[in-house]
């Protein structure tokens, strides 16, 4: 078929989403006119599974996708992980020293399918309702380890200033903005770009090109991984930089100018 053994894998936020978060009619067509010709398509994003099932139920996925930037990945369906990997579990007195020390910040901590929260402040909030996430409140003694992700919510220059305290703190870990208002922290060398090097080396007697659009600081590594890296025009310098096309921006349904970009890869 057309397009067998090709795999895109998509960022949602800001790349696949319009401004509203919306998932267009365009974008749906045209994903489902890939699959039916042999494409895979999966997902590379920040946010939890749920938030996959949860939002987007109809988004005609039949390749692994890829969640928490690169900590968590499950098959098509969402049913079986894949590999997981997660923070120390000495993280925990750094977390509570950046709390202390910046007592207005959301903090969400991410476990699979559920998260605990601290400072529901209104960009956690948000976040929190964009998910469909369940969360509580909870004492630190209360939450379990395995943690997936730590998320901090807040105003960017915060959050810039809680990077370089985090960086300066501690290696073992990587700090990636994934929203203007939001801040990752997964384990060290996790990222949504080693998680496609991984899934490559599951695939690769099945996967001959994979190409990846996307738009944030936390794309950039999965942009460079991929046989062929795509650029929203909305994308930050550093992705559009390692990007071999930039496409317009994410208000213009993304698949449909990638399907158009592969008829010369063909």
């Amino acid at each position: 078929m057309k397009y067998d053994g090709i795999v895109i894998f998509s960022d949602l936020d800001g790349t696949l989403l319009d401004e509203d978060r919306k998932l267009s009619k365009e974008n749906m067509d045209a994903i489902s006119r890939f699959v039916q010709q042999g494409g895979s398509f999966g997902i590379a994003t920040g946010r939890t599974e749920k938030a996959l099932t949860f939002n987007f139920p109809d988004l005609n996925v039949n390749a692994p996708s890829i969640f928490f930037n690169g900590a968590l990945a499950c098959d098509a369906n969402c049913e079986r992980v894949l590999f997981n990997y997660t923070i120390p579990d000495s993280y925990e007195a750094i977390i509570k020293r950046i709390l202390a020390k910046y007592p207005k910040v959301g903090c969400e901590i991410n476990l699979r399918k559920k998260a605990y929260v601290f400072n529901l402040n209104d960009n956690l909030r948000t976040q929190i309702k964009r998910e469909g996430l369940e969360w509580e409140e909870s004492a630190w003694e209360d939450i379990p380890g395995g943690w997936i992700k730590v998320l901090f919510a807040d105003r960017r220059e915060t959050l810039k200033e809680i990077k370089a305290d985090l960086e300066q703190l501690n290696n073992d870990i990587n700090v990636v903005f994934s929203e203007y208002d939001l801040l990752d922290i997964m384990a060290k060398g996790v990222s949504k770009g080693a998680a496609l090097d991984k899934l490559k080396s599951i695939y690769k007697e099945s996967w001959r090109f994979t190409v990846a659009v996307g738009d944030n600081h936390n794309d950039l590594e999965l942009i460079q991984a991929a046989d062929l890296g795509i650029a929203v025009d909305n994308a930050v310098p550093a992705v559009k930089d390692a990007s071999a096309i930039t496409i317009e921006n994410h208000n213009t349904p993304c698949i449909p100018q990638v399907l158009d970009i592969l008829e010369t890869y063909l």
